[in-house]
């Protein structure tokens, strides 16, 4: 020790190291060694946005929903990261664990600043009012788990999806038949379908259920139910929009894949048929060139992608079709 400095010399590209080795134990779902990892990292960077991003990321999925809140409180308060990524991941922490309080101060500060971009303005107007709305709620008292209540016990669809939100932290066998019977009612909505299955997969449920929605049925065991967006078609068709479109336009390449999310999340478990991720990467690039008025090139994109142009239309419609369900106000 000389001067009071160490000389200590961390190893070469030691916080890239930890970052990469983080981001691969998100992929393969091992949450707590990953936050581990990305604490290291962060400890080395603080200022680093990536990192900071990926630990918030990590601790959430791991389930330690108020290390991740505080995270993203912190990074919002020091400018670090893409400010409305952050900000988002924070507001679906907060939607998690009920804390409509904050999440109304918090949207209430950045629509007063005029800061909020115009693409996102509707979604964060219609969560202020929804947090406003339940804030406005008298607070029910403990309840002993599982009284007899019925699951939906009301039409509303916003009431539904906040009730299937508190499911993650309840034992939900008692509710198994209402779910059973929501999720192969081809009338339900589809949203609400692809959330009860993200509950019965987070807690294990190991039964069989049928699936009917957007004309496809099937049985599934929801344990064995792969991530939504970790599936074979959706990982090909975002690697392949991202070398095609996304080097190109980045703009056209976020707008492809806010669709093509949507659309995986609907049709969850099921996906776009038939399996040709060919097809489908035509597609979605076709649709998002007519989303922005180019709709000149789809007899360049068939050829490209080596498919027959009635093919791919038929496929751009059927996406079409998809767009049309509205999604729950939240």
């Amino acid at each position: 020790m000389k001067n009071g400095k160490s000389n200590v010399v961390p190893f070469p590209r030691l916080k890239e190291r930890l970052l990469e080795r983080g981001l691969e134990s998100i992929s393969q779902k091992e949450y707590k060694e990953a936050a581990a990892l990305l604490r290291q990292a962060r400890r080395l960077d603080h200022d680093d946005g990536e990192i900071g991003t990926a630990y918030m990321i990590a601790l959430y999925e791991a389930g330690d929903y108020e290390g991740a809140k505080e995270q993203g409180r912190q990074m919002l308060r020091e400018g670090n990261g893409d400010y409305f990524e952050i900000l988002d991941l924070f507001l679906m922490i907060l939607v998690q664990l009920g804390e409509h309080e904050e999440i109304s101060s918090t949207l209430r500060a950045l629509l007063e600043e005029k800061e909020a971009p115009p693409d996102k303005l509707d979604h964060y107007e219609k969560l202020l009012a929804f947090s406003e709305k339940r804030m406005q709620m008298p607070k029910p008292e403990r309840e002993p788990e599982h009284t007899g209540r019925k699951l939906f016990e009301t039409g509303d669809q916003e009431e539904q999806i906040l009730r299937v939100s508190h499911l993650v932290h309840e034992n939900i066998r008692p509710y198994l038949d209402e779910i059973r019977a929501y999720i192969r009612d081809p009338d339900k909505h589809p949203f609400i379908q692809t959330l009860l299955l993200n509950v019965l997969k987070e807690q294990g449920i190991t039964d069989e259920f049928e699936v009917q929605k957007l004309g496809k049925a099937g049985a599934v065991n929801p344990a064995h139910l792969l991530p939504i967006f970790e599936t074979q078609l959706y990982n090909l068709l975002i690697t392949r929009l991202s070398r095609d479109v996304e080097q190109k336009n980045p703009t056209l390449f976020a707008q492809i894949k806010t669709v093509l999310d949507r659309h995986f999340f609907l049709l969850y478990p099921f996906e776009p048929e038939p399996e040709d991720p060919a097809l489908w990467t035509a597609a979605y690039y076709s649709m998002g060139l007519k989303l922005f008025g180019q709709e000149a090139y789809f007899d360049k994109i068939a050829m490209y992608y080596s498919v027959e142009p009635d093919t791919l239309l038929e496929a751009v419609r059927y996406l079409e079709s998809l767009e049309e369900i509205s999604l729950p106000n939240l």
